[in-house]
């Protein structure tokens, strides 16, 4: 899940008036894709589970709620 606060950040850094939307893409891998995948690989997501992007003073935070292996 990706709070509204998420969007607005992504927007304004995604977003360049000669480039248009074209650095999004560069804000989404580096920001978002980056540190999920070292989650999912490595850390609290390697069994699955959910995800809350939120901003904490300018900073992305990522709640993680891991799926209970049994």
């Amino acid at each position: 899940t990706v709070d509204a606060g998420v969007r607005d950040w992504m927007a304004e850094k995604g977003y360049d008036p000669q480039m248009g939307a074209r650095p999004m893409a560069r804000v989404i891998q580096e920001h978002i894709k980056k540190p999920l995948a070292e989650e999912l690989l490595f850390g609290r997501l390697s069994h699955g589970g959910r995800v809350r992007i939120s901003m904490v003073d300018t900073e992305l935070a990522f709640d993680i709620e891991e799926t209970a292996v049994h």
